[in-house]
């Protein structure tokens, strides 16, 4: 049987031992419920990782929008929120996953302020696809 706190316990003792800050992670979730289950789903896949989730109104290394679009508000909301973590924390990793980032790639590929874009299928993969980021951005 898998001990999900014991490999959180873990992670967090060895980047401790290794001199490694923990990564902050703050979520918001637009949309139904189908988004806010992908979204927990996604924050214990960061959690087993290493990863710190934290509030979304705290400081945090990374940004992840759940996007919605079953409306043309829908789709605003997702685009201002967007927007609005890059004016609190430009340093930040910003990624927009969900149904608009499914959909809308190409527009969302407009916003400087997005670092990643992850369509449904890719958000199974999250951790790689923030640890890439973060070495290209070290590399910069």
């Amino acid at each position: 049987m898998y001990n999900y706190e014991k490999t959180t316990f873990w992670n967090i003792i060895n980047n401790e031992l290794m001199g490694e800050k923990m990564k902050k992670v703050a979520f918001y979730t637009l949309g139904c419920k189908v988004n806010q289950y992908e979204t927990n789903a996604m924050m214990q896949k960061l959690q087993q990782a290493g990863y710190e989730i934290v509030d979304f109104e705290e400081k945090a290394d990374i940004y992840i929008i759940n996007t919605c679009t079953v409306t043309n508000m829908a789709d605003k909301k997702s685009r201002q929120m967007l927007r609005r973590v890059k004016e609190i924390a430009p340093n930040s990793i910003l990624v927009a996953v969900g149904c608009y980032a499914q959909v809308a790639k190409e527009e969302l590929e407009k916003i400087p302020e997005i670092d990643l874009i992850l369509g449904i299928n890719e958000k199974n993969d999250i951790v790689r696809y923030i640890e890439k980021s973060m070495e290209s951005k070290k590399m910069a």
